[in-house]
């Protein structure tokens, strides 16, 4: 039994010191700057005076309750006027410098994990204190607790405010002849940009795609994989299981055959995407018509045996410039216009973060 209890002992030791929810806090240090300081029983110009402290004493706050701060005085719990001190924060980290935000709606997190509380959000450009990581997560001091945030969307560097805009070529996918084209139509934008005219029907003809349809047998439907080539035939109108798309592994050796820079940026974040515009290189992005949330999604087998699932609004479109509120697309179906930061944002992540940067 006395085992069986010491094990107890030591998990309850071990639970202490590494879960998340109890790491301490940033203590808050009170110096006075008065040459006395009366200490009163309560909040309260009213309440009874407990004692009184000179001039460069240090207490720690215990908390607040409106002006005053709650501290321990000769054993006992006392509080002090606001106007009379200053305060300073300890920290039980090393600071490891201040970072910048790169997303509009950065998760500030109790822990190291999506699975933690949320317990606020941080916009973009936002300046933070930094200490230390935890696996993929930095530690941040936030209102005097340590709170985390993902890395990805961490940057030393403060984000640029000045707008950046390509003067990029524009062309219709309709008005050329190629109604689910949206992919080799936004490539044809930004080889041009590049300085390498290529024709649409020349690259229709070159990017690998199915020409069929998804079939149905014994209750499922079976099509080609995006990831290799087009499901249908661009030249055709998108529909349910009907001439649907390619994705940017399918496409990049056809970018890379024109432009050998051109990369695949997919799972890297809306800051890469910032970064390649400010760089002069125009992006693909994989989104949905107007930037609206994903809707109508629907499944097919792959040659591979594996499930693809797609969605009723799939689109794909050139970014073309920046600002530290929105992005500005070419869409070969809408036209020109700009989408806020924080819908960008919002859909790209919803929709996989899919990217190509045509270098």
């Amino acid at each position: 039994m006395k085992k069986i209890i010491t094990s107890f002992i030591i998990a309850g030791v071990l639970i202490g010191l590494f879960s998340p929810s109890l790491i301490a806090e940033a203590a808050t240090k009170l110096t006075v700057t008065t040459d006395v300081l009366r200490v009163r029983e309560k909040p309260s110009t009213t309440s009874k005076i407990l004692g009184n402290i000179t001039k460069g004493a240090v207490y720690t706050s215990n908390g607040t309750s409106g002006s005053w701060y709650k501290i321990t005085y000769k054993s006992t719990t006392g509080y002090i006027h606001k106007d009379y001190v200053r305060t300073s924060t300890t920290s039980k980290y090393t600071s490891t410098g201040t970072r910048y935000t790169t997303v509009g709606t950065l998760n500030v997190r109790t822990g190291p994990s999506t699975t933690s509380k949320t317990v606020t959000q941080l916009n973009k450009g936002v300046k933070v204190a930094s200490y230390g990581t935890s696996g993929s997560w930095t530690r941040i001091l936030y209102n005097g607790s340590y709170r985390y945030v993902s890395t990805q969307y961490l940057t030393k560097t403060a984000p640029s405010s000045t707008t950046k805009q390509l003067n990029v070529p524009y062309y219709n996918q309709y008005t050329l002849g190629y109604p689910s084209g949206c992919e080799f139509v936004s490539l044809k934008m930004a080889l041009e940009y590049k300085k390498q005219a290529v024709s649409a029907s020349s690259l229709y003809n070159q990017m690998p795609k199915s020409m069929k349809n998804a079939t149905y047998k014994n209750g499922k439907y079976y099509w080609a994989d995006p990831e290799k080539m087009f499901t249908g035939n661009p030249a055709g109108t998108l529909d349910y299981y009907k001439n649907w798309g390619i994705y940017p592994k399918g496409i990049l050796p056809l970018a890379k055959k024109y432009r050998s820079g051109a990369a695949d940026i997919s799972k890297q974040g809306v800051s890469k995407i910032e970064s390649e515009i400010r760089n002069g290189n125009p992006v693909i992005v994989w989104a949905t018509v107007d930037f609206k949330n994903p809707y109508g999604y629907f499944s097919w087998i792959k040659p591979d045996g594996k499930t693809f699932t797609g969605y009723r609004n799939y689109h794909v479109m050139l970014v073309t410039g920046v600002s530290s509120s929105a992005f500005t697309v070419s869409d070969p179906y809408r036209g020109k216009y700009t989408v806020s930061r924080s819908q960008f944002t919002s859909v790209y992540n919803t929709t996989g973060q899919y990217a190509l940067s045509v270098r």
